[in-house]
């Protein structure tokens, strides 16, 4: 592996001592912020003790300085992607100082008046890190403007960042954040701070009195734009709900660090507990803190209907090295290994379920058991905790047999369970997730739409919302606007090009279902489907001789590896071949050979065919809605038991 030499981009200021990171007087403003012309690059100074609530979308460089959100503390000089919708509990930047930064960390933290410049480096960095994300257009002229701000910003204040605007696709399109009040151009569309009324009126008000504005750029084509117009633009007063970790969840981590340190081998940690009592946002906690001791973290993701890192439906093994910094579906990622179950219920399959859980325990074991580095396991479980729910989780935690279990109380009853009392683990109950801030603040969204979202994400993170007017995405975090951009999402799952899939090229299955031959075309159209590898695939009769009718069908369910996930744009009989939808590349999905039709519900909006803007490539025939009826397979009800009555004899009405 090539070293790079980055001492053109990491230096210390002229005069600073090491260590010496807090020399500076502190200023009369708790912020100050200012941009470069075009208002993308964003430079925002802070103190140690301050905390900045960020709504909206951008990427995050640390110039100078030490900051933490959500436990993950970012090196320097290096971009992350942060979402922070408004109708989420928000993201807080916290400043550390770096002997507390020091402290909590394995891995060595540069001094705290150490500066890091934007280079070439910096962009390939960001493009290794987070492949899925939308390519960013750096300018690297904008960039060392900003780190000429930032230079200036360092000489007030102890924490400089630097704020970019990222780019705007329909799989992030619902963390944007701006509202009507802000003019036709402001700096950092998309992202804002949010304070109280009081904040930012004294902030508007030291920041207009002080005369001192940015020299370096003066007569430049990035002169920069005045601080107090800049925190106009930036800054809003709006009600809030910001994540606020509780002491006992520090507590629970804490204790977690220090057994992974004392111990000379990977360590497993389930987290359990019922449904909206914050396991998301614990795990993600988790992950940011873990990763700042290791430089692998292994997540195993078991819950089919909120999943963290990919669309739903899939049980998946990831090793990740970068931080979670937003919701789920802004944060989709590769998984080392991953099995669609076919819905977002373990309980429809349940023993497909326990075997794809299994497989990934073990690959986990197979390739970290003998690592020569520890990898950490966090397994993330579903919130179904009753009946069924319930024997599956302990069952993924008698397989898993983890040292640590973390489980997330309840005070309703329905997310009250009791865990196995015997077993090599240790539990810590915490409490439940207890979002802190103004009752005004509107109620997250559902899960039926986080679901949604997921998919969009997952089908449409590199298409650009270029031809959405600024308007139109303005008060998107409000209930009654979230559906304003129904027409626009139409409009680019039909400017997706589709892969055509021919009948004898794949199997067809149907997890959980059963469907008649005549029936099977019409079933897999305008319908999620698993991209699956089955290496045991038997060959057709007859390779040389065109076969007729629908694909084949795998009559039992296949143990196979899903590599991703496709939507059924088109059934073409004539042709003999599918029309799917997929963001795989063509490499990849060479290697397809099973389809794994599921009861993942799809907008009928996303398959209507006639809101495309320009001709598809194929005709689309047959098409149906996905909610219309007799447009999805019939379902097995076995997992259902019967009531008894009198003792365990079926009642008169039992025994039709």
């Amino acid at each position: 592996m090539a070293v790079m030499d980055t001492s053109t981009s990491l230096k210390r200021p002229l005069g600073a001592a090491p260590g010496d990171g807090t020399a500076t007087a502190a200023p009369a403003t708790a912020i100050r912020a200012t941009s470069v012309s075009s208002g993308r690059v964003v430079v925002v100074g802070m103190h140690v003790a301050s905390s900045l609530q960020c709504a909206g979308m951008a990427l995050l460089r640390v110039f100078q300085g030490h900051v933490e959100l959500l436990g993950w503390q970012p090196a320097l000089g290096t971009y992350y992607s942060v979402h922070s919708p408004k109708w989420n509990s928000l993201l807080v930047i916290h400043g550390r100082a770096h002997d507390a930064a020091a402290r909590d960390g394995r891995k060595a933290l540069l001094d705290a008046e150490y500066q890091a410049s934007f280079d070439g480096v910096t962009a390939e960095l960001f493009a290794a890190m987070e492949p899925h994300a939308p390519s960013v257009g750096f300018d690297a002229d904008e960039e060392h403007a900003a780190d000429r701000l930032a230079r200036e910003m360092a000489e007030t204040f102890p924490i400089v960042l630097v704020l970019r605007a990222a780019p705007v696709t329909f799989g992030n399109v619902m963390c944007y954040y701006e509202t009507p009040a802000h003019a036709s151009t402001v700096v950092l569309p998309g992202f804002k701070l949010i304070m109280t009324k009081d904040e930012l009126a004294r902030l508007v008000e030291s920041s207009s009195s002080s005369s001192s504005e940015s020299a370096a750029l003066a007569g430049s084509t990035h002169s920069p734009k005045p601080a107090a117009q800049v925190l106009r633009e930036l800054v809003v007063a709006d009600p809030s709900r910001p994540i606020q970790i509780s002491s006992g969840w520090q507590s629970a981590v804490e204790a977690l660090e220090q057994s992974l340190r004392a111990g000379d081998s990977a360590q497993r940690i389930v987290v359990c507990g019922g449904k909206d009592v914050g396991k998301s946002t614990f795990c993600r906690y988790l992950v940011n803190r873990l990763l700042a001791l290791y430089d692998v973290v292994a997540f195993l993701d078991t819950d089919l209907g909120q999943p963290e890192l990919t669309p739903p439906g899939m049980v998946s093994l990831h090793a990740l090295t970068t931080p979670l910094l937003g919701p789920g579906f802004t944060h989709m990622k590769t998984p080392l290994r991953a099995f669609f179950c076919g819905g977002t219920n373990p309980g429809t399959d349940p023993l497909y379920y326990m075997r794809a859980v299994q497989s990934l325990l073990r690959l986990y074991e197979r390739k970290y058991s003998k690592s020569p580095r520890v990898v950490p396991l966090v397994i993330n479980t579903d919130g179904w905790v009753k009946s069924m729910g319930h024997d599956l989780l302990c069952s993924v935690i008698a397989q898993a047999a983890p040292q640590h279990i973390v489980q997330l109380l309840s005070t309703t009853r329905s997310k009250q369970f009791d865990l196995p009392s015997h077993g090599p683990w240790r539990v810590h109950s915490v409490e439940p997730w207890d979002p802190v801030g103004s009752a005004t603040v509107q109620a997250p969204r559902s899960s039926k739409e986080m679901r949604l979202y997921r998919l969009h994400s997952y089908f449409l993170g590199q298409t650009r919302c270029t031809a959405v007017p600024r308007q139109q995405l303005q008060n998107l975090h409000f209930i009654t606007e979230k559906d304003r951009l129904s027409s626009s999402i139409v409009q680019a799952y039909g400017a997706l090009s589709p892969f055509a899939v021919p009948f004898d090229a794949v199997d067809v299955a149907f997890a959980g279902a059963s469907v008649p031959p005549s029936q099977v075309l019409l079933s897999l159209n305008c319908s999620v489907v698993g991209l699956c590898v089955n290496p045991q695939r038997a060959p057709r009769e007859s390779d040389a001789v065109a076969l007729a009718g629908p694909p084949r069908i795998q009559l039992h369910r296949v143990h196979a590896p899903c590599v991703g996930l496709g939507l059924v744009r088109a059934v073409d009989a004539e042709r003999r071949c599918l029309l799917v939808l997929s963001p795989l590349p063509l490499e990849l999905l060479r290697h397809v050979n099973l389809l794994v039709r599921g009861n993942i519900s799809v907008d009928p909006l996303v398959v209507a065919a006639e809101a495309t803007t320009q001709a598809p490539p194929y005709g689309v025939l047959d098409v149906i809605p996905s909610e219309g009826s007799g447009s999805t397979a019939m379902q097995s009800r076995n997992n259902i038991k019967r009531k008894r009555e009198d003792g365990g004899n079926a009642g008169p009405q039992g025994r039709r």
